[in-house]
């Protein structure tokens, strides 16, 4: 049986596509097919949109607190070198550090909001993630052929996930007619440049 479905896949393509150290062959899949599973996923990004704005927003201000208490450290450092302060300057500093002070204690009180906010929504972000590689993983199982949405999820890497991520432009330049060469390379030059803004992200 499972010979039938490769021979199958022949005749639809010659493209194969490597995924979970394996080579597949793609099948026909419907455009209502794939539409469905696109509107899917951007069906769980829109539940995670309030949650993922209220995050950015929270992480945002803290970032401007960050700033502004080292820009009135800096302001007190370059004050404090001089050897000789004037009483104007000495209020200057004093009032500096007063305002280094309430920074503080409203970066404090922000940080546990921070806390409690994470708190609240523990599980949320892998939720969503799990709905969404899921949705990916069936999508992988409809337009490849030998490969079943859990196979791929047991299996998958963060390469395999990338080449998920984008399987309708590979499966829609094979229905196109693009040769296999160039599909393949396509793939080659999208895991690439994922490898790549991964590195940066770690830094």
């Amino acid at each position: 049986m499972a010979k039938n479905k490769e021979i199958k896949a022949k005749e639809f393509t010659q493209t194969k596509i490597r995924l979970c150290d394996e080579e597949h062959y793609f099948k026909r899949c419907s455009n209502k097919t794939l539409r469905e599973f696109d509107e899917r996923i951007e069906q769980k990004f829109k539940e995670a949109e309030p949650i993922t704005k209220e995050s950015n927003a929270l992480n945002d201000k803290k970032d401007r607190l960050d700033s502004k208490i080292d820009s009135m450290k800096r302001r007190i450092d370059l004050m404090e070198r001089k050897e000789d302060l004037s009483d104007e300057e000495i209020d200057k500093v004093m009032e500096y550090h007063d305002k280094l002070d309430e920074y503080y204690e409203e970066l404090e009180e922000h940080i546990e909001k921070i806390r409690l906010f994470n708190e609240e929504n523990e599980g949320f972000g892998n939720e969503i993630t799990d709905a969404i590689n899921r949705i990916m993983a069936e999508k992988v199982e409809a337009v490849v052929d030998g490969i079943t949405a859990d196979e791929f999820l047991e299996n998958a890497d963060a390469i395999d996930m990338h080449i998920a991520d984008n399987i309708s432009k590979y499966y829609e330049m094979c229905m196109i007619g693009e040769r296999a060469s160039k599909i393949q390379q396509e793939i080659r030059d999208d895991c690439e440049e994922f490898r790549k803004r991964q590195k940066e992200a770690r830094g």
